[in-house]
């Protein structure tokens, strides 16, 4: 093995003589120099971002009246305080309604942040009364933060349901201690969880996977063409070697100059990541196997074109067309898995009288049609929202259901959300001939009156249902709603949003509401109480006959920004925090009865409680978990679709909807674990091409650039698998890969690349 170990010695001293692998060396050591003092901060903040915005008409609206010395006292005394140039603006669109950008009302809002004498008594009486304005009031010698809260909670008064209130806490990202733009409107470690999930990958993807990559094809291209040079051959053969390990020796030889680049730049990542952003990723080091292992695919490559053309540049050019051929494949099977699997992807399984309902990732409602055995869309091709609900009315035999904007993050775009209703009657009564038409048909859909702002969810509540908001928890109210309406017509659709207060269609729940997101609502299906998760906390809300009355809250001692999801029957509550195993919560004694282990830490998006006080729980990993209704008992039952499942839903009979892959659904018994109904849509063509076509020429073909879900799996940190930073990030769709398989089946095709070559070396007349 001697002349082997000297081949690779001198292959090792090679690259540490070249000047290429030093001149990298020191671009690398100058990028990290550049990154060291890139660091993130916590602090507070108070300045507006589009995101604060729950309806920015309504607020233009009533500072343009406000510009005609009509409104109230506080779009007065606000008015007065903007500055000249937007007051102008809001002049113009008194008059011939101009549309004006929420970027220029920001900047405007921004600067009022800094008015020393926006507080007037008389205009703003009531906010002595809220304590975090009380003490702001009466301290003459406010600093600027101060200043910039108190003018926020004056502002947030006078556009009270239109505007998000502040938490104050906020991010930066500084350098060198130096503050760049504004803060961001979230936690560190909610910024620490984007980096690793969203950040790291996309360094990796593009600065290593891509760039870096390339430049080690070039580099490392003119290693085996120098071999068959006048006399290096017939050098190194004059030694008792064999020509194959030969090869794989100045192959391995390669492979090392590339991991001296890889080793120096990721551990430089790594202990970066972990001094200045505190992310201690060991996912980072991981990699540099995985980068040295996808370099290998490439150079497999050229190396072979090497021997066959003992020329560089035709290698660097065989590879090049190899990554092309490689990304055109992975890209047309990325969009047909795309359309196929995940844009259709069931989101909530809902039933009437067990008829089965879908809502999909692409804000669609889907009836079930035996006729063809396919789902039908109704109410119009709708993309890129969600569906809130649906809810279903028997008293007015019909669906209630919203689709906002489904946005990341619990980012808002300042638009009202409208209720929507599908009569349905014949799903009420079979023998019904109001609609001669189909369920779907858009004839069907009507319009509600536009829910409370910022609505997160529907839920059922006794014979009508009620809304959870960042403000609130109303209760939809039918005939207010009517009323509400002719009203509005009344006044020839103007108002600027008082019709609401006038007669509310959705009258609140609670008299007070100073929870904090991230939020979720449990309800118990008795509707004897309803249970908040809150900021970390649990809030028992018993029902009275004038709403809500809070009777209890317990803090589960977690931080206060994860998000968590929860269920509740009369006596118990389950809360799921991402990435934590479940709390189980005696509601009587309000307090910790103890942790599902079983489950661990598996993220659960969906939580349904069945009328005996039993919940199913689901994760996102598609595994549907049982736990009794004292929370003490888990189990992972043997159903359809078991591991793949994207939504549940119980029936009036306490039977399970499960809605699985492709649309396929069933109606499970828990307790045998077998379908009674079955629902299986026929294949169409782009799933038959997708299968027989598509998906197994992806299989058998290399894929280098899927190694970079291996990479993005690795730099996951454990318990942030799922990332969210808001209760609706945890219905995002579910992308479902398999981080291993690339290594098997790229590590097959290196080992027939490298015995092509060592056979075409073998055969060679040297």
């Amino acid at each position: 093995m001697k002349p082997y170990f000297a081949v690779l010695f001198d292959s090792f001293l090679e690259s540490m003589k070249s000047k290429v692998l030093w001149v990298l060396l020191a671009a690398w050591t100058l990028i990290l120099l550049a990154l060291f003092p890139l660091s993130i901060s916590k602090g507070e903040s108070y300045v507006f971002s589009n995101g604060n915005f729950k309806s920015a008409k309504i607020i233009l609206d009533q500072l343009a009246a406000a510009s005609n010395g009509k409104g109230t006292r506080k779009h007065k005394a606000i008015y007065a305080k903007l500055d000249e140039d937007f007051q102008g603006i809001l002049k113009q669109r008194q008059t011939n309604q101009r549309r004006i950008s929420i970027g220029k009302m920001i900047e405007s809002f921004n600067k009022l942040l800094k008015e020393k004498d926006l507080y007037d008594a008389a205009v703003w009486p009531t906010a002595v009364k809220r304590p975090e304005l009380k003490e702001l009031i009466e301290n003459p010698n406010r600093s600027d933060l101060e200043l910039e809260k108190l003018n926020r909670g004056l502002i947030d008064l006078a556009f009270e349901g239109s505007i998000s209130s502040s938490s104050g806490q906020a991010t930066w990202v500084t350098y060198a201690g130096l503050r760049l733009g504004n803060g961001l409107p979230i936690s560190q470690s909610q910024l620490r969880t984007i980096i690793e999930t969203v950040i790291f990958p996309l360094v990796m993807r593009l600065g290593l996977g891509i760039g870096a990559m390339l430049v080690a094809i070039i580099i490392t291209s003119p290693m085996i063409p120098d071999m068959f040079q006048t006399g290096s051959m017939h050098l190194l053969l004059s030694k008792p070697i064999s020509r194959s390990l030969l090869f794989l020796t100045k192959f391995v030889g390669g492979c090392t100059f590339v991991a001296l680049n890889i080793v120096y730049l990721l551990v430089g990542l790594f202990l970066y990541a972990g001094l200045r952003l505190e992310i201690w990723n060991t996912g980072i080091l991981w990699c540099i196997p995985l980068f040295i292992f996808t370099f290998m695919i490439f150079y497999s490559v050229s190396a072979l074109s090497g021997l066959i053309w003992k020329n560089p540049i035709i290698s660097v050019v065989v590879t090049a067309m190899f990554w092309a051929i490689c990304f055109t494949v992975g890209l047309i099977h990325f969009f047909f898995n795309d359309f196929v699997n995940s844009q259709g992807q069931t989101q909530r399984v809902f039933s009437i009288n067990d008829k089965p309902i879908l809502s999909t990732q692409q804000g669609r409602i889907q009836f079930w049609n035996e006729e063809d055995r396919a789902w039908k869309t109704a109410f119009g091709e709708v993309d890129g929202q969600k569906v809130l609900g649906p809810i279903w009315l028997s008293k007015e035999k019909s669906m209630y259901f919203a689709r906002p904007a489904r946005l990341p993050f619990g980012i808002s775009i300042g638009q009202d959300t409208r209720l929507e209703l599908a009569h349905l009657p014949d799903f009420a009564d079979a023998s019904d001939t109001s609609f001669q038409s189909k369920p779907w048909d858009d004839g069907r859909l009507d319009s509600g009156p536009e829910l409370p702002s910022d609505p997160r969810q529907l839920f059922a509540w006794k014979d009508t249902f009620g809304v959870l908001t960042a403000e609130g928890i109303y209760r939809f109210d039918a005939e207010a709603s009517v009323k509400a309406e002719q009203q509005k017509s009344m006044l020839g659709g103007l108002g600027f949003g008082l019709t609401k207060n006038l007669i509310p269609a959705y009258p609140a729940m609670t008299k007070k509401f100073e929870y904090k997101k991230p939020l979720d609502i449990g309800v118990d299906p008795s509707f004897a109480r309803v249970v908040l998760y809150s900021n970390g906390s649990v809030i028992d809300l018993k029902a009275t006959e004038d709403g809500l009355e809070e009777s209890g809250q317990l803090s589960l001692d977690i931080p206060s920004e994860t998000v968590a999801i929860l269920g509740a029957n009369n006596k118990t509550a389950v809360v799921c925090p991402i990435g934590m195993a479940p709390f189980v919560i005696d509601l009587e004694a309000m307090k910790i009865q103890g942790r599902i282990e079983t489950i661990g830490e598996d993220t659960i998006n969906q939580v349904r409680v069945d009328t005996s006080g039993r919940f199913v729980l689901l994760a996102t990993n598609g595994t549907v978990w049982t736990v009794d209704a004292t929370g003490k008992s888990c189990e992972k039952p043997s159903i359809a679709g078991q591991g793949s499942v994207f939504a549940i839903h119980f029936n009036e009979s306490n039977q399970l909807w499960v809605a699985h892959a492709r649309g396929k659904v069933d109606l499970v018994d828990l307790t045998t674990g077998s379908s009674i109904t079955s629902i299986r849509p026929r294949a169409f063509t782009s799933q038959m091409i997708f299968d027989y076509v598509v998906n197994p020429f992806y299989q058998v073909n290399p894929k280098p650039s899927a190694m970079n879900d291996t990479i993005e799996y690795v730099l996951k940190n454990s318990k942030n698998k799922t990332i969210a930073i808001d209760r609706g990030d945890l219905d995002l769709p579910k992308i479902v890969s398999d981080p291993w398989t690339p290594i098997w089946t790229n590590l097959l095709f290196i080992g027939f690349m490298l015995s092509i070559s060592c056979w075409y070396l073998y055969r060679q007349d040297l």
